[in-house]
């Protein structure tokens, strides 16, 4: 049977969780690597099957375990870990100090963790009985699992993330868990005298109908019954002793008993992973015997040592690297335009997400894949984070970006009578366009208006990057009406709104608008009028001569 709630514990979960909620930074990449939750729900004695005991008369044993789950919890399907306990198949308890550490730090990390216990006793002086208690081990961790996956919806467990591992007696299930097969039944689990058949590795405990397929194995001073069943490729990390004397570093029986079938231990488990080829991790304790981490039985002799530590951050690792997906490349221009946006994205597989986080610039999301991006300064750092369904965190991805100034020019343009000059002094490729149409690619060259009207005149130079600047200046050219000069006047000239007028002597110009409205009136050799587009009267006069013409400025 489930472990349910009652309304009342409901409610105060709840407030317990809304007091301590606290709410994650962006780009978060804490998860499964720091304790992140801080409301844990033990729901304790969770049944999760029923087996015969060892001896006679074989009455049926209920089967236990203790679920961890963090609340609050944003992600809705998490990798599970399944630990069993150490005890020499005949003491220990799911409760021992180190498998409620264990199950305790890593679901406040973000996974469902569960303790489970399994079946005990057999005769230490008949080695066919101790290979039935490690058989029957094997099946309680694989009803176990298949619980844990029948249930994966209550519990929030990601059935493809499921870690088992176990401490002595406990790894011993772990490890013939992940590599026994079927037909690799050890002959002491059929028909015994006065011991029934134990059926097949998974005909005991429940009936749920679920492969066991665990992601990773987690081995604390364990071994197997023969290194030949390690042939598949499970990710595994062993832990052991060098001077282990109950279960050996590489090969005897354990406790040295001579009653008892050899077992192999991690280091020849590990060796034998190896030579095939497959993903093994041996944390070796040198010159230490067993439980180095510091506990008999599973508890706690002393404080926790040196050991604990590296070996509970190596476990750590290596379930984080097994569950975080695979960093991606970001793509995008490592040179972009000074001012302008530019777009960087990533590849996603289903369930993926990204964070972006950019260092120098600005950034929009476009979409679920892709960031604009705007340089504030001469470079910025981009780095993508991607997140699977389970909220796993893939190592940084970073580009660096470099942005490229506006070419610094000298250019200028010119419009004497219908003549347009045009120049710049650059390096850098140029286009010169007059009212959006080009006319030339060279930076110096000129042209002739030959029709009276608005004109703009845009310059586009492009450094080696590709980044556009461009300049642009406006003009107006109107057809000079000027022509009949007085011969007293040097210079008449009508150009871009300005008249320009210069005489060889102190004339008097006087300058009207249509309604005749005094607008413009000095005597001088020199005169300068700016006048808004429209017809006017311009008048002038000296000791030789006078006269008054129309002038359009355009």
């Amino acid at each position: 049977m489930l472990y349910f709630w009652d309304m009342n514990r409901v409610i105060i979960l709840l407030v317990l969780i809304l007091l301590s909620w606290q709410s994650n930074a962006q780009c978060d990449t804490s998860r499964y690597i720091s304790p992140i939750l801080n409301v844990i729900d033990v729901q304790t004695d969770v049944e999760y099957g029923q087996a015969p005991q060892w001896n006679f008369p074989y009455f049926n044993e209920t089967l236990l375990m203790d679920v961890y789950q963090p609340l609050l919890d944003p992600i809705e399907k998490r990798p599970c870990m399944l630990w069993a306990h150490s005890g020499a198949f005949a003491l220990g308890d799911k409760q021992a100090d180190d498998m409620v550490a264990l199950c305790d730090s890593f679901a406040r990390r973000g996974f469902v963790t569960a303790t489970m216990g399994y079946r005990k006793g057999f005769n230490p002086l008949d080695a066919a009985s101790s290979e039935r208690a490690v058989y029957r081990g094997l099946q309680d961790g694989r009803a176990a699992y298949r619980f844990l996956v029948e249930n994966h919806e209550v519990y929030g467990i990601d059935t493809t993330k499921i870690f088992v591992g176990g401490s002595s007696a406990g790894a011993l299930i772990a490890l013939h868990l992940a590599f026994m097969e079927e037909e690799e039944r050890p002959e002491s689990s059929f028909d015994q005298f006065l011991a029934p058949d134990l059926g097949c590795i998974d005909c005991s405990g429940n009936n749920f109908q679920h492969e066991v397929n665990p992601l990773g194995i987690i081995g604390l001073w364990g071994a197997i019954g023969d290194t030949t069943w390690v042939n598949s490729d499970v990710n595994t990390l062993l832990a052991h002793g060098t001077d282990d004397p109950i279960v050996p570093f590489e090969s005897g029986p354990p406790f040295q008993f001579f009653t008892l079938p050899d077992v192999y231990g991690s280091s020849l488990i590990h060796e034998r992973l190896q030579n095939q080829g497959f993903s093994s991790e041996l944390i070796i304790a040198e010159g230490e015997g067993h439980e180095p981490h510091g506990t008999l039985n599973g508890n706690w002799i002393g404080p926790p040592n040196d050991f604990w530590e590296e070996l509970f951050s190596s476990v750590e690792e290596f379930c984080f690297e097994l569950i975080r997906p695979q960093e991606l490349a970001i793509s995008g221009s490592e040179f972009i335009c000074e001012g302008q946006n530019y777009t960087y994205s990533v590849e996603l597989a289903e369930g993926e997400s990204v964070c972006w986080e950019i260092e120098g610039g600005d950034y929009q999301e476009t979409s679920d894949e892709e960031i604009a991006v705007q340089i504030t300064g001469q470079s910025a750092i981009i780095t993508a984070f991607i997140y699977n369904e389970v909220g796993a965190a893939s190592e940084s991805s970073s580009i660096i970006v470099q942005a490229s100034p506006s070419p610094d020019v000298a250019w200028d343009v010119s419009l004497e009578q219908n003549v347009l000059e045009y120049s710049v002094l650059t390096l850098f490729d140029t286009s010169w366009y007059l009212n959006g149409l080009l006319i030339s690619e060279e930076n110096i060259g000129s042209m002739l208006l030959k029709t009276e009207g608005e004109y703009t005149v845009s310059l586009e130079v492009v450094n080696e990057f590709g980044c556009v600047t461009s300049y642009s200046e406006e003009f107006t050219y109107a057809i000079d009406n000027l022509d009949e000069q007085a011969n007293s006047l040097t210079e008449v000239k009508l150009s871009s709104g300005v008249l320009s007028i210069k005489s060889e002597m102190i004339t008097k110009v006087n300058l009207y608008d249509v309604m005749g409205r005094l607008l413009y009136e000095n005597e001088a050799t020199e005169h300068v009028v700016s006048e808004h587009s429209g017809v006017y009267i311009l008048s002038f006069s000296n000791s030789e001569e006078s006269r008054a013409i129309k002038i359009v400025f355009p």
